[in-house]
């Protein structure tokens, strides 16, 4: 084989293990992106900071939403900074909060382990939002019944909308969840699950494949015209 021709082949596909290999290192963040399932771990969530003394927030096998698992949150009464995820030093999450522009979190509340009696419960009260555009984003539900009497048990997905994070490419962030209630008999549990974030294409389910066109049949041959018989 000529020797010119096995050079240029070499360096050919030298160039391209080197493309395969540096796509390899490089990860996009993909939206939807969840970051809050809780299989049999906090999942990078905890209970704030600043939460009020009593606080609890453990994954459980039970009142799933996605997977097997939720965040089973126990926060006292009042307007209360719950559970936070940090997302600083995770590249693609800050990525994603960064493109994102809602929040979803499914919610679920037992009635057997709640007695409201002349008080009332919110399934959540707020987020805050925490990022290189500004220390407190206060952010209320745009979609989902948050209110609850307590006759029956709950399950409700709550939509928040992000305002745009300016700038996009973030070097922290943080989101909070707040809960609200008040006056109950007995308070229970708030159960978490498939935290996700969305993106200006929303949660689109994929397309169904076209049908392919079936081919044009053939036309029949028309008939040839009989000759005139003689009279």
């Amino acid at each position: 084989m000529n020797m010119n021709l096995m050079s240029r082949i070499g360096v050919c596909s030298f160039i391209c293990l080197a493309i395969t290999l540096g796509l390899a290192g490089i990860s996009y963040a993909g939206l939807p992106q969840v970051i809050g399932n809780w299989e049999d771990s906090n999942d990078g969530w905890a209970v704030h900071s600043e939460a009020a003394e009593g606080t609890t927030a453990k994954a459980v096998k039970e009142n799933a939403t996605l997977g097997n698992y939720s965040y089973k949150v126990f926060v006292p009464s009042g307007w209360q900074k719950a559970i936070v995820r940090d997302l600083s030093g995770d590249a693609n999450l800050l990525a994603a909060l960064g493109k994102a522009t809602q929040l979803k979190v499914d919610i679920t509340l037992k009635a057997k382990e709640w007695n409201i009696g002349t008080g009332w419960v919110k399934a959540i009260e707020c987020i805050v939002i925490q990022s290189d555009m500004g220390g407190w984003q206060q952010i209320d539900p745009a979609d989902g019944e948050t209110g609850w009497n307590g006759a029956e048990d709950k399950k409700v997905t709550v939509t928040f909308d992000i305002p745009p994070q300016t700038p996009p490419d973030l070097t922290h962030g943080s989101i909070t969840i707040i809960t609200n209630y008040d006056g109950v008999t007995t308070a229970g549990n708030f159960y978490f699950d498939n935290v996700r974030l969305i993106g200006a294409a929303g949660e689109t389910k994929p397309a169904e494949m076209k049908k392919a066109a079936e081919p044009n049949q053939p036309k029949e041959a028309a008939k040839p015209v009989e000759p005139n018989k003689p009279k």
